[in-house]
C-alpha cells in the first residue's frame, strides 16, 4: 500500500458516518469456532486469547470479538478511521494502529483469531496464515462478484487456495444477489 491508498480511505471514511457497524457475515455465522475467550494450559489460565481485526473498517468485528472478551487489536491504513475507533466511548479494545499491513504484516504466531472482511492482498495470505498461532483461527470474506477493479476480486474456490496450508472449518461461495454481488466466506484453523 502506498500514501495514495491511505488518502483514498481517508476520504472515504471522512463522509461514511458515525456508528459501529454489524460484524461480517463470517464472523456472526462462524461464532461456533471462536475459542474460548480466556486460554488455559494444564488447568492454568494463560491469559485472554488475542484477535486481530486486519483492515478494520470501523473496527465492527472487533468490537464483537471484544464484548465476548477478547484482546483485539485493530489496524486499517486509514488515519481517519482509526481516530474514529479510538474515540468510542467506552474503548473496549485493546489497541486501535494506523497500519500498512502490506509493508509491515502481523508477526509470525501472534494471534488466535484473524479477522479480514472485504480486504484482499494476495501476496498477504501466506503472512496472515503464518500469524495464527496453532488452533488459532480465521475468518475470512471477500467479493468473488461485484467490484470493477478485478485485482480485489476472487477467482471462485481461490480462497481456499490461499490459504491451503490451513484446515478449512467451513466455506461458503454463494452466487451473485440482486445488485450481481456475492463474498466468498472461509472459516479455517491452523494447524498445531
Amino acid at each position: 500500500m502506498s500514501e495514495s491508498a491511505a488518502s483514498k480511505w481517508n476520504a472515504r471514511y471522512a463522509y461514511s458516518g458515525s456508528g459501529i457497524p454489524s460484524p461480517s457475515q463470517v464472523l456472526s455465522r462462524g461464532v461456533r469456532w471462536l475459542p474460548a475467550a480466556s486460554a488455559e494450559h494444564d488447568g492454568q489460565s494463560d491469559g485472554t486469547r488475542r484477535a486481530l481485526d486486519l483492515a478494520c473498517g470501523k473496527a465492527g468485528n472487533a468490537q464483537f470479538l471484544a464484548e465476548r472478551g477478547f484482546r483485539v487489536s485493530a489496524w486499517d491504513i486509514s488515519d481517519t478511521v482509526i481516530c474514529e475507533v479510538k474515540a468510542r466511548k467506552p474503548f473496549i479494545l485493546h489497541d486501535a494502529v494506523v497500519r500498512d499491513v502490506a509493508a509491515e504484516p502481523p508477526e509470525p504466531g501472534s494471534f488466535d483469531i484473524i479477522v479480514i472482511s472485504r480486504f484482499l492482498d494476495r501476496k498477504l495470505c501466506p503472512a496472515i496464515a503464518q500469524a495464527l498461532k496453532p488452533q488459532g483461527v480465521l475468518f475470512y470474506q471477500t467479493f468473488v462478484h461485484g467490484l470493477k477493479n478485478t485485482d480485489f476480486l476472487l477467482a471462485s474456490n481461490e480462497l481456499l487456495s490461499l490459504f491451503s496450508s490451513l484446515h478449512v472449518l467451513e466455506y461458503h461461495e454463494p452466487a451473485k444477489d440482486a445488485q450481481g454481488r456475492a463474498e466468498a466466506r472461509l472459516v479455517a484453523m491452523s494447524k498445531l
